[in-house]
């Protein structure tokens, strides 16, 4: 395992990255001078050239720059046409841990109704008739109790703009750290823990390797949380 200064390099082969993001780090930014995933990769793989030129960084998936977790980056088109056919087929598996207010049912499935506001970079629960309403679906499972707050399990069956967050939130269990849909109790607590940031973890992954025949699974422990 290496680390740039902001990634921790969990595996590295001819194909394929994958890492383990820190909270904070946004995936990609448009502002120059900005650090991200990828600026910070392609300045590892140029410093590991011998022969020097602009690496190829194929960016699969996102998280958002708040949530913690594990990445998969394609270094070159081929592993980035397979890596992204997964991704839409539903084949690239991945899981989210988080830390949320108040103790749901010990598991479920939650289905809501999304609409991004672009404007304000947030998503809300809204009744399906209305226009670009999108589905969200997700199923949970609750691992640890304490008083007033849960560790849980995630699997996402959409992917939508800030998802877990707003359901959970929409659901009566904001996610500790949230400060944008959160609401005052899970907000207090959040203080009390000495949680700055989202407690949202993506924390499994599992696919197909691009060129191999094999699968491969990863699995790391939040840092924040």
């Amino acid at each position: 395992m290496e680390n740039t200064s902001n990634l921790k390099i969990i595996y590295e082969d001819s194909d394929i990255i994958v890492i383990h993001k820190p909270s904070g780090l946004a995936t990609q930014t448009g502002n120059v001078g900005s650090k991200d995933v990828i600026s910070e990769l392609k300045r590892y793989l140029f410093q590991q050239q011998s022969k020097k030129m602009e690496p190829y960084v194929g960016l699969v998936h996102r998280l958002d720059q708040p949530v913690e977790g594990l990445l998969v980056v394609a270094k070159n088109p081929k592993a980035a046409k397979e890596m992204s056919r997964q991704l839409l087929d539903g084949t690239l598996n991945k899981d989210y841990c988080a830390l949320v207010y108040g103790i749901p049912e010990d598991e479920g499935t939650w289905i809501n109704w999304l609409k991004h506001d672009k404007k304000n970079n947030r998503s809300d629960v809204i009744v399906r008739e209305i226009r670009d309403a999108k589905k969200a679906e997700l199923n949970y499972k609750v691992l640890e109790k304490k008083d007033n707050y849960c560790r849980v399990q995630i699997k996402l069956t959409t992917g939508r703009h800030h998802q877990i967050r707003v359901q959970f939130a929409a659901n009566g269990h904001p996610l500790l750290g949230d400060n944008k849909y959160g609401n005052p109790e899970s907000k207090e607590l959040s203080v009390k823990l000495k949680i700055p940031a989202v407690a949202l973890c993506a924390n499994k992954i599992a696919f197909k390797h691009p060129t191999l025949n094999k699968t491969l699974q990863f699995e790391i422990v939040p840092r924040q949380f």
